[in-house]
């Protein structure tokens, strides 16, 4: 690896719009969380008033028959939502980003991100999942709460989109999913530590991952930019085809998890359906979609794409399994 990186962060950030913003041009070397966080951060006492995900992304949490069971169930369910989230980061990391990028590596004709650009968001992910993995294991430590791995439901939904399409296109896809979550997972990250009750740890973890993710989405938005465009015309209907299942597929709540987690708090199964069917709005969830795939959808719009309509369709109609 070069002793600097020229890039500017591995791109400008991008903002909640979909546009790029300014920032200070500095080379990864000096940004990335690989290089900077050499030491560990604090783990303080756990106190009875701390959380481990922001239950506004937790409606089931809020429920009167997970509230009237106290404190200490709401700190265990978030415990539990936090394990599933670093696992379908982890994940989302390994076996959709870094495929994606050995892919990307082979793609001519686009300048705007490098080779080095590419070979240093594949080392940011390398780092992520070290560094969850260390978290885990110091949280336990501190903390006694142990955070489960298992698989993902949305990366397994988006894998199996990417391993059903023809052989010849599934570099294609890979690209495109990897396109699509790393251009939803930094608002999810951003939300996911913002409360005032989150456990400290968490919220460095979250905010220095976040930090990288911001600079993939730039890659990826730009790399997308020349990408795109020069695909032959049955590539793009490929891509308008499956952009919008793998939006979904990826933001889709995973509600088996969701009741698994409250049957683990202690509510029986009819108990757990209950809070689940309460607490799920549909149209609500429709709307937060939207809002979570704001990125991608003016991507492709901009880029003369179809799929964000196609997306619009499938979130209005989504409905619990």
């Amino acid at each position: 690896m070069p002793d600097r990186h020229t890039s500017s962060e591995i791109g400008p950030h991008v903002s909640g719009n979909g546009g790029e913003r300014d920032c200070t041009q500095r080379p990864w070397r000096d940004v990335a969380a690989v290089v900077r966080c050499a030491t560990e951060a604090p783990f303080p006492p756990l106190r009875p008033d701390h959380l481990f995900f922001n239950v506004s992304l937790m409606p089931y949490a809020m429920h009167p028959l997970v509230c009237d069971r106290g404190q200490a169930v709401r700190q265990k369910l978030s415990a539990l939502r936090l394990a599933d989230y670093l696992n379908k980061t982890e994940r989302v990391e390994l076996h959709i980003v870094n495929r994606a990028v050995e892919q990307m590596l082979d793609i001519p004709g686009v300048a705007s991100v490098s080779r080095d650009d590419l070979l240093a968001i594949y080392t940011d992910e390398g780092f992520h999942t070290w560094m969850m993995e260390r978290f885990r294991r110091h949280l336990l430590t501190h903390t006694g709460y142990e955070l489960t791995q298992r698989p993902s439901l949305s990366v397994v939904r988006v894998l199996a989109l990417c391993e059903a399409v023809p052989a010849t296109h599934r570099g294609l896809a890979m690209v495109a999913a990897a396109t699509v979550t790393e251009t939803l997972i930094t608002g999810t990250l951003r939300e996911a530590g913002a409360c005032d009750d989150i456990y400290p740890p968490v919220r460095v973890l979250l905010s220095e991952h976040g930090a990288d993710e911001m600079r993939h989405q730039a890659a990826f938005v730009r790399f997308a930019s020349e990408w795109v465009p020069a695909l032959s015309p049955d590539e793009r209907a490929f891509l308008d085809a499956l952009l919008p299942d793998l939006m979904s597929a990826f933001l889709a709540p995973e509600l088996p998890a969701w009741r698994a987690h409250l049957c683990a708090v202690g509510l029986d199964a009819s108990e757990a359906d209950r809070v689940i069917r309460d607490s799920i709005d549909p149209l609500q969830v429709g709307v937060q979609m939207m809002e979570a795939a704001l990125v991608p959808r003016r991507l492709f719009e901009r880029l003369g794409m179809s799929c964000a309509e196609g997306f619009a369709q499938r979130a209005s109609r989504w409905r619990p399994p």
